[in-house]
């Protein structure tokens, strides 16, 4: 039974723990875990169908039990560290997803409370105190059928005029594991097709197509129905906390990404101006 997933670490799950060509380990953050598997040959990336390159997995306790997310914060952050070239001045992030269904709504929701910083002019940095503000844009491009544009069309577009560094896009993944629902985020440098985790996948969003690395960071909100029972329609299953579930990954995102991409602003100076 072909059950789809995004996560990379489910699909890991059914290869040979001594697969050639991948490297895995693992750190724990107090109660947060941060799995890594690398993919560094092409013949693993073939075996495992992702493209080679390095996907981290943060796991933490159900988010409408957590009250204190700071510790998902900071191992999102340290991924981030990790996972992305050093030296960059810009970036550009984009919310990929539907604002208006709640499981796909993550994207959107992030760049609402991602700090943009790009139209802050030199002078304006240095009156507020701000002079080691870095350049940062921030896009929704919504989706095909409401848009009648591709996503990809128009952060390609975006991205040709602003130049950035690297870009961070954001979407809702798909997981074959109820535990994995709303309770992991998956980091990755190979990029981002959105919509393949429900089979709608569309123009792929990477450095080859783009032409400047591409960091996918998503959380699983939706899981296949064939998790569950055998079954011969295309269904998936949402938890019936959604909204609030989305809600909290979108604020850890967003804050995690704040904080690193503003890494020499103090932190309540960065939550006061989002």
């Amino acid at each position: 039974m072909n059950i789809r997933t995004d996560l990379v670490s489910e699909i890991k799950s059914d290869s040979p723990n001594n697969l050639s060509g991948v490297e895995t380990y693992d750190e724990q953050i107090l109660d947060v875990n941060i799995s890594t598997v690398k993919i560094t040959t092409d013949l693993a990336a073939k075996n495992i169908g992702k493209p080679k390159g390095t996907y981290c997995t943060i796991s933490f306790p159900r988010l409408d039990f957590v009250c204190d997310s700071e510790n998902i914060i900071t191992a999102t952050v340290k991924t981030l560290k990790t996972i992305i070239p050093q030296g960059f001045k810009t970036a550009l992030v984009v919310g990929l997803g539907n604002a208006d269904i709640t499981p796909d709504a993550l994207g959107p929701l992030v760049c609402n409370r991602v700090l943009a910083t790009r139209h802050i002019n030199d002078k304006l940095k240095r009156d507020l105190g701000l002079e080691r503000l870095k350049s940062v844009s921030v896009i929704a491009p919504n989706v095909l059928g409401k848009t009648g544009i591709e996503s990809y069309d128009i952060i390609t577009a975006a991205s040709s005029k602003i130049k950035p560094d690297i870009i961070l896009a954001v979407d809702a993944l798909a997981c074959r594991d109820a535990d994995r629902l709303c309770r992991t985020i998956q980091i990755s440098n190979t990029g981002i097709t959105g919509g393949s985790g429900v089979n709608n996948a569309r123009k792929p969003l990477n450095q080859n197509t783009v032409g400047v690395p591409v960091i996918a960071i998503g959380v699983p909100t939706v899981i296949d129905a064939n998790s569950f029972f055998d079954s011969d329609e295309n269904m998936m299953v949402t938890p019936k906390e959604i909204d609030l579930l989305v809600d909290k990954a979108a604020d850890i995102i967003s804050r995690s990404i704040n904080l690193f991409l503003q890494p020499e602003i103090d932190k309540e100076i960065i939550e006061s101006l989002t």
